[in-house]
């Protein structure tokens, strides 16, 4: 009675992958794609997803392949894309529930006012490149307490009006996005709010389109210069450094009196 039980509610997950992985081949239909946990589904082509979202509770592997026009895709705890080469193109959110992505690949948020209208990045993913662009204002939101992760190339474009750029709780930088070192970013015209940058700074240099004030934090603002390796700073405010000025002072001070009384007056002895 137990395995039945199991059996009666797995049923419909395992026939919702049937349905998903029948529409591949069918391009007048669209249904979510649906890999359930323990499964493995390989991909190697490209498919228009036609607004439909990807859940990958077990292994979804595109093998260098493309899906286009994906509405959500969601990792479960678990659960595993494996990119390759691939891309995977989104306009709605995308839900990292603790699963993992396989490298490099792209994933690229764009604009589908039909499918979705705005973005929202919750759990923590590492990506290969990640790309946002938007010629409508487009809002992408990263969870609160999040940290997204770019390991070679982040990019970063608003045409026209502004790509909004905002945690989900704005009013203070809340979520993170950290570009590794050796990553390299193509970002403008963007508008940011609530959001912190590490590893990098991001948009150094750029104007933040949001209204004056917005809470960022390693954002936009000029790099500082680095020190000539032959130029060491002086620590003015060293008490050591101070002590060692006054007392050259002094010794310069008294030089000057001992040379005044030293020194002939001029004068015709009498």
């Amino acid at each position: 009675m137990k395995d039945m039980h199991l059996r009666r509610r797995l049923a419909p997950r395992w026939l919702m992958a049937t349905a998903s992985l029948l529409a591949l081949w069918s391009p007048a239909a669209f249904a979510d794609l649906v890999v359930p946990a323990g499964a493995n589904f390989t991909l190697g082509g490209s498919i228009d997803m036609g607004c439909t979202d990807v859940v990958a509770d077990g292994t979804l592997d595109l093998a260098g392949g493309t899906l286009t026009n994906v509405r959500n895709v969601l990792i479960g705890a678990g659960g595993q894309v494996n990119l390759g080469n691939g891309t995977i193109s989104l306009a709605g959110n995308w839900t990292n529930g603790g699963g993992t992505l396989g490298l490099p690949g792209t994933v690229a948020i764009v604009d589908d006012v039909a499918c979705a209208t705005s973005s929202v990045i919750s759990g923590n993913t590492t990506f290969g490149t990640l790309s946002i662009t938007s010629s409508s204002g487009k809002l992408v939101q990263f969870a609160v307490g999040s940290t997204q992760t770019v390991q070679q190339s982040l990019v970063l474009t608003g045409t026209g009006t502004p790509l909004r750029i905002e945690s989900t709780t704005p009013a203070t930088p809340s979520a993170d996005l950290h570009l590794a070192a050796g990553a390299t970013q193509s970002v403008s015209n963007v508008a940011v709010q609530g959001m912190s940058a590490s590893g990098q700074m991001v948009a150094p240099g750029q104007t933040n389109q949001a209204p004056p004030g917005a809470a960022v934090s390693n954002w936009f603002a000029a790099p500082v210069p680095p020190t000539p390796a032959n130029i060491a700073p002086v620590p003015t405010n060293s008490p050591i450094t101070l002590l060692g000025m006054a007392l050259a002072v002094a010794a310069l001070a008294a030089r000057q009196r001992f040379g005044r009384k030293n020194k002939p007056s001029g004068r015709s002895p009498q």
